[in-house]
């Protein structure tokens, strides 16, 4: 019974992708749009998708905290490939991702055409021309999403975070929006630290036996706490370090489920 929802899960997702891929190769083919217009247009398919893309794999997201409205630099800590569909259902925003994904079956077009922004870490030219292609998207009025541990985590501990992004929001006067993000339970068993790699996918796991797992589950629970922004003011490294720190509270927070001080 398992394998046949696996199937079925991939054949509906499969043709989900194909859907939104031509939606995206269309908005970028109609002439009459200008380029903030088909930005945000963009955005709103990729919120589409990522939304189809959770209800066909079971992810329920429960927000808290005071979703911040306006242009921010979000920030999240990074333990999955799934983290892409969650904040992804919740905000309309772009992404910044490693130069891998563009390589990957599908993910990689379908990532472009939703205007994702591929950072080539080993060169340092590649990178100044990403973080200008960043701050054009917030100068537009739309939202980026980063992950600034620069990989993935084992899903029980944060790595610190890389400050060299936070340069952007420092330079234009953005807000930064930090997000904890933490994955709670699958098929209604809670997901102890022994449990998490059911959805975290970190240093050398094969991402399709991992993927091919995560269709067999019914209901994947994730919470998602959003706090206060900080204010660009203070410097990339100082903004980098608060922003560590209020995800690491924030997901302790989401871990015990008790109320007390929040970022």
């Amino acid at each position: 019974m398992r394998g046949l929802l696996k199937i079925v899960k991939a054949a509906l997702l499969l043709g989900v992708n194909f859907l939104f891929l031509l939606i995206g190769i269309g908005i970028g083919l109609l002439p009459f749009l200008d380029n903030t217009t088909r930005a945000r247009l963009k955005t709103g398919g990729m919120r589409g998708w990522a939304r189809s893309c959770c209800f066909l794999l079971g992810i329920r997201v429960v927000p808290s905290g005071n979703r911040a409205g306006g242009t921010c630099f979000i920030v999240s800590n990074h333990c999955s490939y799934l983290d892409i569909l969650v904040i992804g259902s919740l905000l309309p925003s772009f992404f910044i991702s490693k130069r891998e994904v563009d390589s990957w079956f599908l993910l990689g077009p379908l990532a472009r055409l939703a205007g994702t922004v591929f950072i080539d870490r080993t060169s340092k030219a590649a990178s100044v021309a990403a973080m200008e292609e960043i701050k054009s998207r917030l100068r537009e009025g739309i939202s980026v999403v980063v992950f600034p541990e620069g990989t993935t985590n084992n899903g029980v501990s944060i790595r610190d975070f890389k400050s060299t992004l936070f340069q952007v929001p420092t330079e234009l006067n953005i807000p930064v929006l930090p997000l904890s993000l933490r994955y709670s339970h699958v098929d209604r068993n809670p997901l102890t630290p022994e449990k998490m790699d059911t959805v975290a996918w970190y240093g050398d796991m094969p991402l399709f036996p991992h993927f091919w797992n995560v269709l067999g589950y019914k209901r994947i629970g994730v919470r998602v706490h959003f706090h206060s922004p900080l204010t660009a003011a203070e410097g990339r490294k100082v903004l980098s370090a608060l922003s560590c720190s209020c995800i690491r509270e924030g997901y302790a927070f989401l871990l015990t489920e008790e109320e007390g001080q929040q970022c």
